[in-house]
């Protein structure tokens, strides 16, 4: 009897202490290793360089000989090629913070009364400021803020008198790029600046501003 119940004893002790060395064992950490679980926060991390293309619409209040004070001026819409660069760093899986610039050749005019050409935005350039968030693995939206500088020459409304003139003013925007490949980024955003109040060689003043909306393609490093 006595074999019997020592038996039994060690029976239950067996069980018992396997129970525990089971549960003792679920509770430790899983080994991660290269072929496991990686962050996916870096997507968007790194420099990157493109080209694009826009559409751009040009306003302007102009005080100047023989037009009305405050006569606002409207422009056709014009375009610009440019190119652009810039670097990101994604902070956590919500927030990507980034610079960017571009510079850009315009093709675009002011027209007086909607006929008359009054002159014309030659280049402008911009160095932004932007904060994203990402909306999927490969897809970014993002605001942007900055400075814009722009070279306006409004000659054809001075009689042929040398009226060309650079001016700077703040700019804000919104957009969305997307990773095509892991390499191959494509952009689409708009931005609105306000050029402020200038001074225009051979009188008057000038107060630009313009909204534009951009489409292209980078290579991200």
């Amino acid at each position: 009897m006595r074999a019997e119940i020592k038996f039994a004893a060690a029976a239950v002790i067996a069980v018992v202490g396997s129970t525990v060395a089971a549960q003792a064992q679920s509770m430790v950490a899983p080994v991660v290793t290269s072929n496991m679980y990686q962050p996916s926060y870096s997507a968007w991390d790194g420099f990157y360089v493109g080209a694009q293309g826009s559409l751009i619409g040009m306003k302007s209040h102009e005080i100047a000989p023989g037009i009305l004070v405050g006569e606002q001026l409207l422009g056709d819409i014009g375009g610009s090629a440019g190119v652009f660069a810039g670097y990101r760093y994604q902070l956590s899986d919500w927030f990507v913070l980034g610079v960017d610039a571009e510079v850009n050749n315009v093709a675009t005019q002011f027209e007086f009364n909607g006929a008359q050409n009054y002159g014309a935005l030659k280049w402008d350039a911009a160095v932004r400021a932007t904060l994203g968030y990402p909306v999927a693995p490969n897809v970014l939206a993002y605001g942007t803020v900055g400075y814009s500088w722009g070279r306006f020459d409004f000659t054809p409304s001075r009689g042929g008198v040398a009226a060309a003139f650079t001016a700077g003013g703040f700019q804000l925007g919104l957009g969305v790029d997307m990773m095509i490949t892991q390499n191959l980024m494509a952009r689409l955003n708009a931005t609105w600046t306000h050029y402020g109040v200038n001074n225009v060689p051979g009188g008057g003043t000038s107060e630009p501003s313009n909204q534009v909306v951009r489409a292209g393609l980078a290579w991200k490093f």
